[in-house]
């Protein structure tokens, strides 16, 4: 069902409200005027039968019954006695199918007057009069609508001039919507869409910038798995062959890591932190770290663990955020730890409690970043040098979650000796 537009409700509602107004005002007018109409009559009725008396009073003329005609809108007669349950002043009566508005006094001869007029004669004078009162109301009310209808077409201009901007709008365009000269009432809107145009630009250029390094950063190791893999068809020797598909799988192995990379960043750069669920960090940790002891073993690296007390459990631990984007955080910083760091060297990840958060250290005993360069190591596909043969994206990925959980991340040297500390800093709400 279509909902119908802004200009017809508006219309339809001051309409309204205009048509209540109209019929509350022909009440009250109808209402007033017969109120004032009935004391009209009841004063005139009185003021007739004291005429009546008067000239009864000085006329020398007998006590007599006089009755007018009943079909006649007023009757005055003469009585010697009141009827029956006739109350003197003013009285409804009911004679056959007539109701009377009745006045009756008493003169000084001892007769009674009694003037009345039919009640039909009272509504009817003070609808007429009430009527004639509605008659500029009458030509006011579509007059109104009128006005009303082109208050609400000037009105609501402005509105209508957006919204053919909008629509008129090609597929490409996001540039913002003139805010000058814009209504103060609209302007939350304009600046709403300016700020969604902002962000769909965001989107898409962030869009164009990963399908571009995606495709310029897998243009080598795909190079290199199929020069690999065209030495292995035209080797001869077994041993030449072995070798080259090694480097074919081993080619593999890095495209795929870095597709997953790729995927992680992207995921990371569409989300929006709104469902959060706590997350004890330590058990994150203890996993993420179990999972690449056999590589560090395999390397002669010692991965180490310094879970604080007060860090420990899912209590003193939990985070609010997102379980899988800080385990992808906890293992980026580990993986890059164990790439840089020689054999015989160690990595150590510490844990503890940091005010109202959590702090965490990542230090390895490998040949650190030099200062020149640190501040663009978290630039994506930055490599500070050829060690490790990574994509450039695991810092960027780390600076990314964090930033999402509103954290803070700084890369310092280690103290004591060569090396490198990740110093992530994670708030708890």
């Amino acid at each position: 069902m279509t909902a119908p537009s802004l200009h017809r409700r508006l219309l339809l509602i001051l309409g309204g409200a205009v048509t209540l107004a109209w019929l509350a005002s022909a009440a009250f007018t109808y209402l007033d005027t017969r109120r004032l109409i009935d004391g009209i009559i009841d004063a005139h009725l009185e003021e007739s039968a004291q005429i009546l008396l008067g000239v009864l009073d000085q006329s020398a003329a007998a006590p007599r019954l006089v009755a007018t005609d009943p079909d006649k809108p007023l009757s005055t007669r003469l009585l010697d006695r009141l009827p029956p349950g006739q109350p003197p002043g003013f009285s409804d009566r009911v004679e056959g199918d007539r109701r009377w508005r009745v006045f009756a006094a008493r003169g000084t001869s001892g007769q009674w007057v009694e003037v009345a007029v039919r009640q039909e004669v009272r509504a009817s004078f003070a609808a007429r009069v009430a009527t004639h009162v509605l008659h500029p109301l009458w030509l006011a009310l579509p007059l109104l609508t009128v006005l009303i209808w082109g208050a609400l077409r000037w009105g609501l201009a402005p509105l209508d001039r957006i919204a053919a901007l909008v629509s008129n709008r090609g597929s490409t365009d996001l540039d913002p919507l003139p805010e000058a000269g814009t209504p103060r009432e609209i302007r939350p809107l304009v600046t709403a869409l300016n700020a969604l145009f902002a962000r769909i630009a965001a989107v898409r250029e962030r869009d164009r910038r990963f399908a571009a390094d995606a495709a310029h950063e897998l243009r080598t190791p795909l190079a290199v798995i199929r020069t690999n893999a065209e030495v292995a068809l035209g080797a001869r020797d077994p041993q030449e062959r072995r070798e080259a598909l090694d480097d074919v799988l081993s080619g593999a192995d890095r495209a795929t890591h870095l597709v997953g990379q790729l995927l992680a960043l992207a995921r990371i750069d569409g989300a929006a932190l709104g469902s959060r669920s706590p997350v004890d960090l330590a058990a994150l940790l203890r996993s993420e770290a179990g999972r690449l002891a056999g590589r560090a073993a395999a390397q002669g690296i010692v991965l180490r663990l310094d879970i604080a007390p007060d860090a420990d459990g899912a209590g003193a631990a939990a985070l609010s955020g997102h379980a899988e984007l800080l385990a992808v955080l906890l293992r980026n910083l580990l993986d890059n730890a164990l790439k840089h760091t020689p054999a015989g060297g160690m990595v150590t990840a510490v844990l503890a409690r940091d005010g109202a958060g959590l702090r965490l250290v990542v230090e390895d005993t490998g040949p650190g970043i030099p200062a020149r360069v640190r501040g663009r190591v978290r630039d994506r596909f930055f490599r500070a040098g050829p060690s490790g043969g990574g994509a450039g994206l695991g810092l960027s990925i780390v600076d990314a979650i964090v930033d999402l959980h509103g954290g803070a991340f700084e890369l310092a040297d280690r103290p004591g000796g060569p090396g490198l500390q990740a110093i992530v800093t994670l708030p708890r709400g």
